[in-house]
Protein backbone atom coordinates (compact mmCIF):
# COMPACT_ATOMS: atom_id res chain seq x y z
CA UNK A 1 0.00 0.00 0.00
CA UNK A 2 1.34 3.39 -1.01
CA UNK A 3 2.36 5.45 2.03
CA UNK A 4 1.13 9.01 2.55
CA UNK A 5 4.75 10.21 2.57
CA UNK A 6 5.41 8.65 -0.82
CA UNK A 7 2.19 10.12 -2.19
CA UNK A 8 3.24 13.52 -0.87
CA UNK A 9 6.59 13.28 -2.66
CA UNK A 10 4.87 12.30 -5.90
CA UNK A 11 2.45 15.23 -5.59
CA UNK A 12 5.33 17.67 -5.03
CA UNK A 13 7.28 16.23 -7.98
CA UNK A 14 4.27 16.55 -10.29
CA UNK A 15 3.68 20.13 -9.12
CA UNK A 16 7.26 20.92 -10.17
CA UNK A 17 6.31 19.68 -13.65
CA UNK A 18 3.31 22.01 -13.94
CA UNK A 19 0.46 19.92 -12.55
CA UNK A 20 -1.59 21.09 -9.58
CA UNK A 21 -2.15 19.09 -6.39
CA UNK A 22 -5.62 17.90 -7.46
CA UNK A 23 -4.26 16.62 -10.80
CA UNK A 24 -1.57 14.67 -8.98
CA UNK A 25 -3.88 13.22 -6.31
CA UNK A 26 -6.45 12.04 -8.85
CA UNK A 27 -3.77 10.45 -11.06
CA UNK A 28 -2.31 8.65 -8.02
CA UNK A 29 -5.78 7.45 -6.99
CA UNK A 30 -6.39 6.14 -10.49
CA UNK A 31 -3.11 4.22 -10.40
CA UNK A 32 -4.38 2.44 -7.29
CA UNK A 33 -7.92 1.69 -8.52
CA UNK A 34 -8.91 1.46 -12.17
CA UNK A 35 -11.11 1.60 -14.02
CA UNK A 36 -12.86 3.98 -11.63
CA UNK A 37 -15.75 6.41 -11.65
CA UNK A 38 -15.54 10.07 -10.72
CA UNK A 39 -17.32 9.32 -7.43
CA UNK A 40 -14.80 6.60 -6.55
CA UNK A 41 -11.88 8.87 -7.43
CA UNK A 42 -13.26 11.76 -5.40
CA UNK A 43 -13.53 9.47 -2.39
CA UNK A 44 -10.07 7.97 -2.92
CA UNK A 45 -8.19 11.20 -3.76
CA UNK A 46 -9.84 13.65 -1.39
CA UNK A 47 -10.70 16.00 -4.27
CA UNK A 48 -14.25 17.40 -3.76
CA UNK A 49 -16.99 15.80 -5.88
CA UNK A 50 -17.88 19.26 -7.15
CA UNK A 51 -14.41 19.57 -8.73
CA UNK A 52 -13.59 15.97 -9.65
CA UNK A 53 -14.96 16.03 -13.21
CA UNK A 54 -13.14 19.25 -14.08
CA UNK A 55 -9.91 17.56 -12.93
CA UNK A 56 -10.72 14.40 -14.89
CA UNK A 57 -11.49 16.35 -18.08
CA UNK A 58 -8.24 18.28 -17.68
CA UNK A 59 -6.20 15.09 -17.19
CA UNK A 60 -7.93 13.49 -20.17
CA UNK A 61 -7.17 16.49 -22.36
CA UNK A 62 -3.50 16.24 -21.32
CA UNK A 63 -3.42 12.55 -22.22
CA UNK A 64 -2.79 11.29 -18.68
CA UNK A 65 -6.03 9.33 -18.40
CA UNK A 66 -8.58 7.82 -20.75
CA UNK A 67 -12.33 7.19 -20.55
CA UNK A 68 -13.28 3.55 -21.14
CA UNK A 69 -17.08 3.69 -20.81
CA UNK A 70 -19.86 6.25 -20.69
CA UNK A 71 -22.59 5.31 -18.24
CA UNK A 72 -21.27 5.56 -15.69
CA UNK A 73 -18.06 7.13 -16.99
CA UNK A 74 -15.01 5.18 -15.92
CA UNK A 75 -11.38 6.10 -16.35
CA UNK A 76 -8.00 4.39 -16.58
CA UNK A 77 -4.56 5.99 -16.13
CA UNK A 78 -1.65 6.23 -18.52
CA UNK A 79 1.04 3.93 -17.12
CA UNK A 80 3.95 5.67 -15.32
CA UNK A 81 6.37 4.51 -18.03
CA UNK A 82 4.20 5.99 -20.80
CA UNK A 83 3.74 9.14 -18.70
CA UNK A 84 7.51 9.62 -18.48
CA UNK A 85 7.83 9.18 -22.25
CA UNK A 86 5.01 11.65 -22.87
CA UNK A 87 6.44 14.30 -20.54
CA UNK A 88 9.95 13.86 -21.90
CA UNK A 89 8.72 14.27 -25.47
CA UNK A 90 6.69 17.37 -24.59
CA UNK A 91 9.57 18.88 -22.62
CA UNK A 92 11.96 18.45 -25.55
CA UNK A 93 9.45 19.93 -27.98
CA UNK A 94 8.77 22.91 -25.72
CA UNK A 95 12.48 23.42 -25.11
CA UNK A 96 13.24 23.40 -28.83
CA UNK A 97 10.35 25.77 -29.50
CA UNK A 98 11.64 28.13 -26.82
CA UNK A 99 15.16 27.95 -28.25
CA UNK A 100 13.86 28.86 -31.69
CA UNK A 101 11.82 31.77 -30.42
CA UNK A 102 14.68 33.18 -28.36
CA UNK A 103 17.10 32.89 -31.27
CA UNK A 104 14.68 34.95 -33.38
CA UNK A 105 15.37 38.05 -31.34
CA UNK A 106 17.25 40.61 -33.41
CA UNK A 107 19.74 41.38 -30.65
CA UNK A 108 21.32 38.42 -28.86
CA UNK A 109 21.51 38.71 -25.10
CA UNK A 110 24.99 39.44 -23.78
CA UNK A 111 26.46 36.80 -21.52
CA UNK A 112 27.16 38.00 -18.00
CA UNK A 113 30.82 37.95 -16.99
CA UNK A 114 29.77 36.46 -13.66
CA UNK A 115 26.64 34.61 -12.63
CA UNK A 116 25.78 34.98 -8.95
CA UNK A 117 24.61 31.88 -7.09
CA UNK A 118 22.69 32.17 -3.83
CA UNK A 119 22.21 29.26 -1.45
CA UNK A 120 24.09 26.05 -0.71
CA UNK A 121 21.93 23.67 -2.82
CA UNK A 122 22.21 26.00 -5.83
CA UNK A 123 26.00 26.10 -5.41
CA UNK A 124 26.19 22.28 -5.37
CA UNK A 125 23.91 22.11 -8.41
CA UNK A 126 26.23 24.45 -10.34
CA UNK A 127 29.26 22.41 -9.26
CA UNK A 128 27.59 19.20 -10.47
CA UNK A 129 26.78 20.85 -13.81
CA UNK A 130 30.37 22.01 -14.35
CA UNK A 131 31.70 18.54 -13.52
CA UNK A 132 29.20 16.73 -15.74
CA UNK A 133 29.92 19.06 -18.66
CA UNK A 134 33.71 18.87 -18.29
CA UNK A 135 35.44 17.25 -21.25
CA UNK A 136 39.11 17.34 -20.26
CA UNK A 137 39.79 18.31 -16.66
CA UNK A 138 38.35 19.24 -13.28
CA UNK A 139 40.54 20.89 -10.64
CA UNK A 140 39.07 21.81 -7.28
CA UNK A 141 39.86 23.04 -3.80
CA UNK A 142 37.12 21.93 -1.43
CA UNK A 143 36.24 20.41 1.94
CA UNK A 144 35.40 16.77 2.56
CA UNK A 145 31.68 17.55 2.99
CA UNK A 146 31.45 19.11 -0.46
CA UNK A 147 33.62 16.37 -1.99
CA UNK A 148 31.18 13.79 -0.59
CA UNK A 149 28.20 15.72 -2.02
CA UNK A 150 29.90 15.76 -5.44
CA UNK A 151 31.14 12.17 -5.28
CA UNK A 152 28.88 10.75 -7.98
CA UNK A 153 29.59 13.31 -10.74
CA UNK A 154 33.33 13.27 -9.89
CA UNK A 155 33.53 9.48 -10.25
CA UNK A 156 31.46 9.61 -13.44
CA UNK A 157 33.84 12.27 -14.82
CA UNK A 158 36.84 10.05 -14.11
CA UNK A 159 35.15 7.09 -15.77
CA UNK A 160 34.64 9.03 -18.99
CA UNK A 161 38.31 10.06 -19.08
CA UNK A 162 38.23 13.50 -17.45
CA UNK A 163 41.32 14.31 -15.39
CA UNK A 164 40.11 15.02 -11.83
CA UNK A 165 42.53 16.58 -9.31
CA UNK A 166 41.37 17.71 -5.87
CA UNK A 167 43.08 19.73 -3.15
CA UNK A 168 41.78 19.78 0.41
CA UNK A 169 42.93 20.44 3.96
CA UNK A 170 40.77 17.43 4.92
CA UNK A 171 41.26 13.78 4.01
CA UNK A 172 39.43 12.86 0.78
CA UNK A 173 38.50 9.44 -0.66
CA UNK A 174 41.17 8.24 -3.07
CA UNK A 175 38.64 7.09 -5.69
CA UNK A 176 37.53 10.65 -6.45
CA UNK A 177 40.65 11.47 -8.45
CA UNK A 178 44.22 12.65 -7.94
CA UNK A 179 44.09 13.74 -4.30
CA UNK A 180 46.37 16.33 -2.69
CA UNK A 181 45.36 16.77 0.95
CA UNK A 182 46.66 17.49 4.44
CA UNK A 183 44.21 15.21 6.25
CA UNK A 184 43.20 17.74 8.91
CA UNK A 185 39.95 16.88 10.73
CA UNK A 186 37.03 18.82 9.27
CA UNK A 187 35.66 19.75 12.70
CA UNK A 188 39.00 21.12 13.85
CA UNK A 189 39.33 23.22 10.72
CA UNK A 190 35.80 24.63 11.06
CA UNK A 191 36.90 26.31 14.29
CA UNK A 192 39.14 28.56 12.19
CA UNK A 193 37.73 28.73 8.64
CA UNK A 194 34.38 28.65 6.91
CA UNK A 195 33.78 26.27 4.00
CA UNK A 196 34.83 27.56 0.58
CA UNK A 197 35.12 26.05 -2.88
CA UNK A 198 37.12 26.63 -6.05
CA UNK A 199 36.23 24.44 -9.02
CA UNK A 200 37.76 24.86 -12.48
CA UNK A 201 36.42 22.87 -15.44
CA UNK A 202 38.42 22.55 -18.67
CA UNK A 203 40.63 25.52 -17.65
CA UNK A 204 37.85 27.93 -18.66
CA UNK A 205 34.82 27.68 -16.36
CA UNK A 206 35.07 28.62 -12.71
CA UNK A 207 32.87 28.19 -9.65
CA UNK A 208 34.22 30.05 -6.62
CA UNK A 209 32.80 31.24 -3.33
CA UNK A 210 31.39 30.13 -0.03
CA UNK A 211 30.23 26.60 0.74
CA UNK A 212 28.28 27.17 3.94
CA UNK A 213 25.01 25.25 4.31
CA UNK A 214 22.84 28.37 4.41
CA UNK A 215 20.28 30.05 2.18
CA UNK A 216 22.51 33.14 2.06
CA UNK A 217 25.65 31.31 0.89
CA UNK A 218 27.14 33.25 -2.02
CA UNK A 219 29.23 31.96 -4.92
CA UNK A 220 29.74 32.83 -8.58
CA UNK A 221 30.19 31.02 -11.89
CA UNK A 222 32.28 32.71 -14.56
CA UNK A 223 34.26 32.18 -17.73
CA UNK A 224 36.16 35.46 -17.34
CA UNK A 225 39.76 34.46 -18.23
CA UNK A 226 41.38 36.75 -15.68
CA UNK A 227 39.30 35.33 -12.82
CA UNK A 228 39.89 31.75 -13.98
CA UNK A 229 43.64 32.44 -14.07
CA UNK A 230 43.61 33.98 -10.58
CA UNK A 231 41.77 30.95 -9.19
CA UNK A 232 44.21 28.64 -10.98
CA UNK A 233 47.16 30.48 -9.44
CA UNK A 234 45.55 30.14 -6.00
CA UNK A 235 45.26 26.37 -6.51
CA UNK A 236 48.85 26.12 -7.75
CA UNK A 237 50.09 27.93 -4.63
CA UNK A 238 48.10 25.73 -2.24
CA UNK A 239 49.23 22.53 -3.93
CA UNK A 240 52.85 23.65 -4.18
CA UNK A 241 52.95 24.53 -0.47
CA UNK A 242 51.40 21.15 0.38
CA UNK A 243 54.10 19.43 -1.63
CA UNK A 244 56.82 21.36 0.21
CA UNK A 245 55.33 20.78 3.67
CA UNK A 246 54.59 17.10 3.21
CA UNK A 247 57.47 16.35 0.83
CA UNK A 248 54.98 14.94 -1.64
CA UNK A 249 55.59 15.04 -5.38
CA UNK A 250 52.75 17.16 -6.75
CA UNK A 251 54.48 18.12 -9.99
CA UNK A 252 51.94 16.23 -12.12
CA UNK A 253 49.06 18.31 -10.74
CA UNK A 254 50.95 21.61 -11.02
CA UNK A 255 51.98 20.71 -14.56
CA UNK A 256 48.35 20.09 -15.48
CA UNK A 257 47.25 23.39 -13.98
CA UNK A 258 49.96 25.38 -15.79
CA UNK A 259 49.73 23.71 -19.20
CA UNK A 260 47.75 26.60 -20.69
CA UNK A 261 49.53 29.40 -18.85
CA UNK A 262 52.57 31.42 -19.92
CA UNK A 263 55.74 29.23 -19.79
CA UNK A 264 57.39 31.35 -17.10
CA UNK A 265 60.11 28.83 -16.22
CA UNK A 266 61.12 28.44 -19.85
CA UNK A 267 61.16 32.20 -20.40
CA UNK A 268 63.15 32.73 -17.21
CA UNK A 269 65.76 30.16 -18.24
CA UNK A 270 66.16 31.91 -21.60
CA UNK A 271 66.64 35.26 -19.87
CA UNK A 272 69.20 33.89 -17.39
CA UNK A 273 71.06 32.16 -20.21
CA UNK A 274 71.22 35.42 -22.15
CA UNK A 275 72.51 37.27 -19.08
CA UNK A 276 75.20 34.61 -18.56
CA UNK A 277 76.36 34.97 -22.11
Amino acid sequence: MMSSQLEGRIVEAMKQLGFNASDARVYIALLKIHPATGYELATKSGVPRSAIYNVLHRLESMGLINSVQKKPAKFIPLSPERLFQLLESRFKQNLEALRGELENFARPAEEAAMWSIRGYPAMLEQAQTLIREAEESVYASLWRREASALEKPLIEARERGVRVSLFSFNALPADLGRICCYGIDEGELEAHWSHKIILIADHRRLLVGGADKTEDNRSVVTEEPTLVEMATNNLILDITLLGQRSREDVSDVVRGLTERMAPVDHLLKGRLKAQGA
